[in-house]
């Protein structure tokens, strides 16, 4: 019994309608995938569409297709955090806190319903 080639990745049409293709390229859905192909690793090592690419990078770039490529391949670097503990506040500022010093505990909505009234 012959293998049967694994699936091709392709990239989905947002702009597709319900008469269009879901892919860039136009092809058609081919069906289900076997299982094996559903797991994310698995996915990832399966070639692209290359007439996708080419559409996709024709519509946003380069540098999008490399990002693409990149979080296909799980290369992607994500963005630097800012390191907010080495960020110090001002030790004065020019504009006063709205919040005041001495801050009261907080009630229920009850107990300030049955708190007698002044």
């Amino acid at each position: 019994m012959p293998r049967t080639p694994p699936p091709i990745l392709h990239i989905g049409n947002q702009d597709s309608g319900l008469d269009d293709s879901p892919y860039l390229c136009e092809a058609s859905r081919a069906g289900s995938w076997p299982e094996k192909y559903l797991d994310d690793a698995v996915a990832r090592t399966l070639e692209l569409c290359e007439s996708c690419l080419e559409i996709y990078e024709s519509n946003r770039g380069s540098e999008a297709k490399e990002t693409l490529l990149a979080r296909l391949s799980g290369t992607l670097v994500p963005p630097t955090t800012t390191d907010t503990e080495s960020v110090s506040e001002p030790e004065s500022s020019p504009i006063e806190s709205p919040v005041s010093d001495s801050i009261g505990e907080a009630k229920t909505l009850r107990q300030y319903l049955n708190e007698p009234s002044a």
